[in-house]
């Protein structure tokens, strides 16, 4: 499921916060990358497995979010169908696309390629740095995180700045997967907490600016 990316930013922070062993209070806003954690001397990039084509539904999201249902232009729903998502009557997110099975590694694969490019060259890296990214796997989809972690580990062995962790969101697991001791390990996301993050989420992302500076924990 497609999220706005402020909205995405927070749950992302809240769900290390929460579930995260390794947390260190507290996550900081930035940009580039998204947050800051100088008691960790972390940095945290925020991102959705996206492709360049999706872009036209992350620009969507971002315009209507949280707007009524029945305001939403009719070219959305025509486009979009019933991956439109509602939550209390206003739209929430788009579902993923079912008809297209085996998106999700591939999609995964060109946006870890775009935030490694960042990193080295428009970030302001910490002495750890960290990408949290969300998969959005269909329910029919079987997500080789082992390939991935792979894929991950090699990409950035060439380069200068790396990323010392990336957080793998499958919407039911959180993979932690950690380069500077070769490991992956899951963080399992019940039902209870799915919900708790959500709702959090969202009330943080409404409950006022979101500036450079503003910690998660105000």
């Amino acid at each position: 499921m497609a999220y706005e990316k402020l909205l995405n930013e927070i749950y992302a922070a809240l769900s290390l916060k929460y579930l995260w062993k390794e947390y260190k209070p507290f996550f900081v806003k930035s940009e580039s990358p998204d947050w800051i954690n100088a008691t960790m001397n972390l940095g945290m990039e925020v991102s959705q497995a996206l492709l360049p084509d999706d872009g036209q539904m992350e620009s969507f999201i971002e315009k209507y979010l949280g707007m009524p249902k029945e305001q939403l232009p009719p070219s959305a729903k025509e486009r979009y169908g019933d991956r439109l998502h509602f939550y209390n009557g206003r739209f929430w997110a788009i579902l993923p696309d079912e008809s297209l099975p085996d998106e999700c590694i591939k999609k995964a694969k060109y946006r870890f390629d775009k935030k490694l490019e960042k990193l080295n060259t428009n970030y302001c890296a910490q002495k750890y740095n960290s990408l949290y990214l969300f998969l959005h796997p269909t329910e029919a989809e079987n997500v080789d995180v082992t390939e991935l972690f792979e894929y991950m580990k090699n990409k950035q062995s060439v380069m200068q700045e790396k990323f010392h962790w990336v957080f793998l969101n499958c919407t039911k697991v959180i993979y932690v997967c950690n380069f500077m001791e070769d490991t992956m390990e899951e963080i399992v996301l019940p039902q209870n907490a799915e919900t708790f993050l959500n709702t959090e989420a969202e009330y943080l992302r409404y409950s006022g600016e979101w500036n450079d500076g503003v910690s998660l924990d105000t």
